[in-house]
């Protein structure tokens, strides 16, 4: 007679291995940010590149130049970049205020953009 054949295969389950924690205290060194002048004097830059990346305020944001909450210098229109150096009138909440009024001069880099002028061709509506 035809018996069905059993199968003699067990099947086991070893253990895996267990979840480890990285460590506190990594030993080397952690990447450098890269932070800088990304843009330099009389590069033509588009609305919305960065120009500088700094912690603090090592440059200071000039005309057509907006800075985000993490102080990178961003263009606010298309244009040419200007770096000067210039003598800094903070306002009168600044931590360097009383220095300044005391005589101090500090000189200090600023962005700027020269937008790119516009071209003059344009037509009126009713005549399109």
């Amino acid at each position: 007679m035809c018996q069905p054949m059993s199968s003699n295969l067990q099947y086991v389950r070893y253990a895996s291995k267990k979840a480890s924690a990285t460590p506190r205290n990594r030993i080397g060194r952690t990447k450098r940010k890269h932070r800088g002048i990304k843009a330099h004097d009389g590069t033509f830059v588009h609305k919305g590149d960065i120009l500088a990346t700094q912690f603090g305020l090592r440059f200071y944001p000039g005309e057509n130049v907006v800075m985000d909450d993490k102080w990178t210098l961003k263009a606010a229109y298309d244009g040419i970049v200007v770096i000067s150096t210039e003598t800094l009138n903070p306002y009168p909440d600044s931590p360097l205020y009383l220095p300044v009024q005391k005589g101090a001069v500090l000189q200090k880099k600023f962005f700027h953009i020269i937008p790119t002028p516009l071209h003059g061709k344009f037509k009126l509506v009713s005549e399109v």
